[in-house]
């Protein structure tokens, strides 16, 4: 029988859920212009009379952008260091966060301790959802405390009861000697360190002498683990089956949405604080959510005090998996297929890096690692009108006569099935940065 952190919201019809989010909406909206500046002015031609009754009601206000947030923030003063949408006075801020600043210069976010009251329960019931239970010994891997994967993720451990060991920001090889040693069950960290992890997990875990009592990995901060192959590499190096990708944003919930035991997508977690919607990307009109549906996903925070966020943009393209679960939650199921600040142009056909990815993971399985990084002239490049250039490492079984033709071969899928000309490198395995935080898929190559 399954188990949940918060059975009343997560097994509740989504339609009832919505109503039930709507009037939470409702009432944090009757006060926002009065709280934040910033809102004071998007909501300006909002009749002073309106209500959201229903979620289709959201549809009536304006959109947030990200660049409205920077905006709001570059107006900072010493009565309001967070700019112009911190909605409650300094003396009722007991925390900071800050985004990671992987897209530009990194946005600060205030919390009074009912925002992080809400924050560690919100993201302990993703944790509970990705089956993480107060026996669990977790190693925290995102090593600064500051960023929305740092402290508020460690908050969400101690909240479900679970035994922190925050290890991140050691070299690798001593938290591959320090899990062993404090027997960890469970860990946290970005996909790509994941793999890197599970590449040496036996190589230095073997020298401690001590039993692995690894069960669980939780992944996110990038896109990549509902990806097979990459997948695969993760459960076969640190042998075990319980792989979960979990997802948030630090201008929302750090952590928000969370696989179930069907390892299928990720349930959204959040909806006791977060009303969600789904639009198209490009003309911003609401979709409705059904299977197979694709588009950006849209937050509106109704139980956020300092920094609220009303109809936010998240720039995360996602594709529902599906409304229903054999584990009963009724949140919508989705997986994140890119973000629009990583999309690439190349002559006039828009392409996600991640779906380049993904294509040539899946192909060249067992000849490639499960790795890629394409690369940018400079930072603000979108437009290519060469081929875009791509750097995948080998597998052990490639030798290096073999390598220039796998490269063709590579060139010619993509081609063919995306209609994006790139021009591929194969490197030795190891060529590609394993980093302990976010690794872009994207990276400008210098000089």
């Amino acid at each position: 029988m399954t188990d949940y952190w918060n059975p009343e919201l997560e097994t509740l019809p989504w339609s009832k859920v919505e109503r039930w989010q709507a009037a939470r909406v409702a009432e944090m909206l009757a006060a926002l212009r009065r709280r934040s500046r910033l809102y004071a002015r998007l909501h300006a031609g909002v009749p002073e009379g309106f209500v959201v009754r229903a979620a289709a009601d959201l549809a009536a206000l304006p959109f947030t952008l990200k660049d409205d947030l920077r905006a709001a923030q570059e107006a900072a003063s010493d009565a309001e260091p967070f700019g112009k949408n911190q909605a409650v006075a300094q003396a009722d801020i007991v925390q900071a966060i800050s985004s990671s600043g992987t897209t530009g210069r990194p946005l600060y976010y205030a919390l009074t301790a009912r925002d992080v009251e809400v924050f560690s329960d919100a993201i302990a019931n993703v944790w509970y959802t990705a089956g993480i239970r107060k026996g669990d010994i977790v190693a925290h891997l995102v090593g600064l405390p500051m960023v929305a994967g740092g402290l508020p993720y460690a908050d969400g451990f101690r909240r479900i009861g679970a035994t922190l060991c925050w290890l991140g920001g050691f070299p690798t090889e001593r938290i591959l000697r320090e899990m062993r040693h404090l027997r960890v069950t469970t860990l946290l960290a970005t996909t790509s360190f994941a793999l890197h992890l599970a590449e040496k997990w036996d190589e230095v875990g073997r020298e401690t002498g001590i039993a692995s009592r690894l069960q669980k990995v939780l992944g996110g901060g990038e896109p990549g683990l509902a990806q097979p192959e990459l997948r695969r590499r993760i459960v076969e190096g640190l042998a075990l089956g319980h792989v979960r990708e979990t997802m948030g944003l630090g201008d929302v919930i750090p952590s928000m949405w969370g696989e179930c035991e069907a390892q299928d997508g990720m349930h959204f977690n959040a909806q006791r604080y977060v009303m969600l919607e789904l639009v198209d990307p490009d003309s911003g009109e609401t979709l409705p959510w059904r299977a197979g549906a694709t588009g950006e996903i849209v937050y509106t925070t109704f139980a956020r005090e300092a920094t609220p966020v009303v109809r936010y943009r998240s720039r995360d393209h996602a594709e529902v998996v599906a409304m229903k679960c054999a584990c009963g939650r009724t949140s919508p199921r989705i997986r994140c297929i890119g973000r629009t600040d990583d999309m690439l142009i190349y002559k006039g056909m828009n392409v996600f890096p991640t779906a380049i990815r993904d294509l040539v993971v899946e192909r060249f399985a067992g000849r490639i690692e499960p790795l890629l990084r394409l690369w940018k002239a400079r930072r603000e490049q979108v437009r290519f009108d060469d081929a875009i250039e791509v750097d995948v490492e080998a597998s052990a079984v490639i030798d290096h006569a073999a390598r220039a033709a796998l490269a063709r071969e590579i060139e010619e899928v993509v081609r063919a099935q995306l209609q994006v000309r790139v021009a591929a490198t194969v490197l030795d395995r190891g060529g590609l940065p394993r980093g302990v935080y976010k690794n872009s898929i994207v990276a400008v190559r210098e000089g």
